[in-house]
């Protein structure tokens, strides 16, 4: 992937960053607040990060534009709020969410890997998967994610193994035979204990009522199984009834599309200019002008898509839900003893109680070991194995690039996360970002660029600064870097002076303010190519 253009603003004013090359690029200025964290920002909200804006920056109320080339083919983002337009050639898609837009990068741009979570291949959300090639400046932490969403540290750890093509899966147990061996105990101790209880034989439905071994062994799972199937035929039931909704409300907006009537649910047709016959249709942020056939159809085309999706997901969520009412029917069958017989068996029931404390006990503790080893069972020795070697390697390489750009420095590293109260001193939190970013890239050889926000932070040496982009200059990867030059260092022409780097300056705008008019004409063509849209 390369960066190509990165825009921001709205109709009254704008920026456009244009001057990226493929190689190692820095921008800098000579004071802080000239712009370069917002664009930066900017950049990767427009790709589906999480919002990392300052309060002071209303970035609801603007369009943020990226390109990007993957695989010598142009792609072309627009968000506003959680809304996203992808443009390539000759089509283009709306995202209604950036959830909505992984499912289609994942598909047709570029891989997003799946992990383990709730028991479930889940597909990582954007923010994890760029927090693999992009710090930014705010809210970071070597101890923890800079993105805090539904995902958590072991998550970024599998989705790093599963972009390794190895398996995210874990287990603990070492010795799998020795709990076979145990198991098998067991299971003859509790044999014998449950031939000293008779009323199992005799009468089991009073047995299930009276003894902890069936109720522990049956009638707890009853009970469990019938409300995991109600929780789940409830969940079923109202994503199905979200699906319908959303499906209805698809349809009502083509008929009304077609018709050019005014008031819609999921957008808008409504007049652009007041008195005119320039129609325009509104997606949640996005407004796209539909009195043009061709764009009306594009848009008609895209809604016919969803509701196709829509009705294939409706079935296979009822198919789901009539499997699951099977189950219940099957569950609720069974009745419980007559008062009678539970009359009539209670002498023995007391009786035998010591027997039926042995064998719950035997039965708690053969189900936890069960757990245990099919747990264990699960693992792949070998992969297991290939997992931890992928693991040294990566704190080895992470470690060699430290001692490269820091010969005499004393961090070590056991994990591509530090300890959560762990101190660093100067730009220490710095080059373990560099060396984790560095060694990532060159054990999965992934295909983003690199982008770090303050790549000086904590004031990085010189010869340490020269030694990272002497590093990045030798990946054949683009690099994007910013930077904030003391008076001597800017005076000096410093990077414009560095071959194999496009040294890119902000220092002329001014102090807070990166938008202008000027860039408002050139920002809207750019916006214009996203099929009769409207600012």
């Amino acid at each position: 992937m390369q960066i190509k253009k990165i825009a921001f603003g709205d109709n009254q004013e704008a920026f456009i960053e244009s001057r990226l090359t493929g190689g190692v690029n820095v921008i800098y200025s000579d004071d802080n607040n000239r712009g370069k964290t917002l664009v930066m920002q900017g950049l990767m909200f427009s790709l589906g990060y999480e919002s990392i804006f300052p309060s002071s920056f209303h970035y609801k109320d603007k369009y943020f534009y990226s390109e990007i080339e993957v695989n010598g083919e142009s792609y072309e983002f627009l968000r506003k709020k959680n809304t996203v337009a992808l443009k390539t050639d000759g089509a283009m898609q709306i995202f209604n969410s950036v959830g909505e837009l992984r499912y289609f990068l994942d598909k047709f741009v570029f891989r997003i890997p799946k992990v383990q979570k709730d028991n479930r291949a889940t597909l990582v959300d954007l923010s994890l998967l760029y927090e693999l090639f992009f710090i930014g400046q705010d809210s970071r932490n070597p101890s923890g994610l800079i993105s805090k969403g539904q995902f958590n540290k072991q998550d970024f750890k599998n989705m790093v193994h599963a972009l390794a093509g190895l398996s995210t899966s874990t287990a603990n147990l070492s010795d799998i035979q020795a709990t076979k061996n145990k198991i098998a105990e067991l299971k003859i101790k509790l044999k014998e204990t449950k031939k000293k209880i008779s009323i199992i034989k005799q009468n089991p439905n009073v047995a299930e009522v009276f003894s902890k071994t069936f109720d522990s062994n049956k009638v707890q799972e009853k009970i469990k199984s019938i409300s995991g199937i109600n929780e789940k035929l409830s969940k079923v039931r109202r994503s199905r009834q979200r699906e319908i909704n959303r499906k209805s409300k698809l349809e009502q907006l083509v008929s009304e599309l077609k018709s050019l009537n005014r008031d819609l649910s999921e957008g808008n047709v409504q007049c652009g200019d007041c008195g005119s016959d320039k129609i325009v249709y509104s997606n949640t942020d996005l407004t796209f002008e539909v009195s043009n056939i061709d764009v009306r159809n594009g848009i008609l085309n895209s809604i016919s898509e969803n509701i196709t999706q829509k009705v294939e997901l409706i079935n296979d969520l009822t198919r789901e839900i009539n499997f699951l009412q099977d189950q219940l029917n099957d569950e609720m069958e069974e009745a419980p003893p007559s008062f009678q017989q539970i009359i009539l068996y209670s002498e023995q029931v007391v009786s035998e109680k010591n027997y039926d404390n042995d064998s719950f006990s035997l039965s708690r503790e053969i189900e936890s070991l069960q757990d245990q080893l099919a747990s264990s069972i699960e693992i792949d020795d070998a992969l297991k194995t290939d997992k931890k070697t992928f693991d040294l390697n990566l704190l080895n390489d992470m470690s060699s690039i430290y001692k490269s750009i820091d010969p005499n420095g004393n961090l070590t590293f056991e994990d591509i996360f530090t300890k959560r109260d762990s101190t660093f001193s100067g730009s220490e939190g710095q080059e373990f970002y560099f060396c984790k970013l560095i060694a990532l890239s060159r054990a999965l050889n992934h295909d983003f660029p690199l982008i770090v926000d303050s790549f000086r932070d904590g004031e990085l040496s010189t010869n340490k600064e020269e030694s990272m982009l002497n590093i990045y200059s030798k990946l054949s990867r683009q690099v994007i870097l910013t930077s904030t030059l003391k008076d001597e260092e800017y005076n000096s022409d410093k990077y414009k002076k560095i071959n194999k780097i496009n040294a890119i300056d902000y220092s002329l705008h001014s102090d807070c303010k990166i938008l202008d008019k000027q860039n408002r004409e050139g920002f809207i063509d750019l916006i214009s190519n996203f099929n009769g849209i409207v600012l």
